[in-house]
């Protein structure tokens, strides 16, 4: 029987292939490392809310105003308010502004002006900064996914002031309209929802504008969403206001969009609307992102107000 005896070049190239598949197995370990390292850091960032001065508060426009303070639904943070009560009324609004906002800055530092404005034409107003935001406290955002608990805090914080079931309306903007609709879904005491700006689906909107806000190209999108999971206990990509905004009816739902809204394009709006069709639906021409206010607020006030006075009945 012949044995065959390795040469110095079979063993020789066992070493090198052996050498090449290790450093090729660690190639991939470093790479996949630094992808999830990456994802990691722009999870910690991308959910960290910006928090802005104050700037007007209602007393700037002319209303009187308390500070309050009361727990998220769940009680795992406290949501700072604005309250400008009413002599008398028996309705109220809650004001929610979206991401990177306050009570103080939405709509240009005129929030308070609407609040001011809704006031005159009778209702309790409540301002809110959601969580990470303002002067609330402190949590990473979830695209309404957990801000609808601040929301539905809000309420219950009205309710406990003399405020009935179906006597309390919302109004949000942006990723706070996003939130109000998962809110008043949740929620049945809430009367009347009106969503400015709001997103459909909020994955086709991460996608869009992902690497201006990241700096990242889009590959790395579906392990931060997957970093953001871990971190937050929830799938931030599930944020979907267009599968719960006919949830509301038969409570009055009106959808507010602005036709030059270059950062959620006005196709969102046509599909909340295409998904409630019970829903009213007001498109503004000429208006940008959270802009309807500006280009019209007496025509803004107007709407909004005549569709609070006959929702909240």
């Amino acid at each position: 029987m012949t044995t065959l005896v390795p040469t110095p070049t079979t063993r020789g190239a066992r070493r090198a292939r052996r050498f090449a598949l290790s450093s090729a197995v660690t190639l991939i370990i470093l790479v996949l490392a630094l992808y999830l390292g990456v994802s990691t850091y722009a999870a910690s960032v991308v959910t960290l809310p910006q928090r802005d001065a104050v700037v007007n508060t209602p007393a700037t426009f002319g209303a009187r105003f308390e500070e309050v303070r009361f727990p998220a639904r769940g009680g795992d943070v406290e949501i700072a308010g604005w309250y400008v009560p009413q002599v008398g009324a028996t309705r109220a609004i809650v004001l929610v502004h979206g991401k990177d906002s306050s009570r103080s800055t939405e709509f240009d530092g005129r929030f308070s002006e609407l609040a001011a404005a809704l006031h005159d034409r009778g209702f309790t107003v409540l301002l809110i900064d959601m969580r990470g935001h303002g002067d609330s406290g402190a949590a990473r955002f979830s695209f309404g996914l957990a801000e609808r608990r601040d929301i539905i805090g809000a309420v219950d914080w009205l309710e406990s002031q003399g405020f009935g079931r179906g006597r309390i309306g919302v109004l949000g903007v942006s990723m706070g309209a996003a939130s109000a609709i998962g809110a008043a879904a949740d929620d049945p005491d809430i009367g009347a929802l009106a969503a400015d700006c709001s997103y459909a689906d909020i994955e086709p909107l991460l996608q869009r504008h992902w690497t201006n806000a990241s700096g990242l190209p889009l590959i790395f999108l579906p392990s931060t969403l997957l970093m953001g999971r871990l971190m937050l206990g929830m799938d931030l990509a599930s944020a979907r206001p267009v599968e719960e905004i006919d949830d509301i009816a038969p409570r009055p739902v009106l959808i507010i969009h602005g036709a030059a809204d270059a950062f959620t394009p006005v196709e969102h709006g046509r599909e909340l609307a295409a998904a409630a069709p019970r829903a009213e639906y007001w498109e503004v021409t000429g208006a940008g992102h959270a802009r309807s206010y500006a280009v019209d607020p007496q025509a803004y006030v107007e709407r909004v107000a005549r569709f609070f006075e006959r929702g909240l009945r």
